[in-house]
């Protein structure tokens, strides 16, 4: 039975905001600047990404909010505007 969470965060260092973001971009979808949708298959997969998350935070300047979603949560999903997001793209100026 997969598991589908929304993830929201608030990280007050660069550094660990990209790799806290990079971390949930290989396992979900950005949905917002802050917020992923992540769907894992397991509840050890949950447990394992919690705990690698809680390896990357500073616990007195960071938080990290894991919202487990009901298996019909995005059958019944309503989203208002046509705005995406585009991803972070590493360029080069030469």
């Amino acid at each position: 039975m997969p598991y589908t969470l929304l993830i929201s965060y608030d990280i007050a260092d660069d550094d660990r905001r990209s790799e806290i973001s990079d971390t949930l971009a290989a396992h979900g979808a950005r949905v917002q600047y802050s917020v992923f949708e992540v769907t894992l298959p397991t509840k050890k997969a949950v447990q394992q990404l919690r705990g690698t998350l809680r390896k990357l935070i500073d616990r007195d300047e960071d938080q990290i909010r894991l919202y487990l979603l009901p298996a019909t949560v995005l059958n019944e999903l309503v989203i208002l505007g046509d705005r995406r997001l585009e991803e972070r793209a590493d360029f080069w100026i030469v």
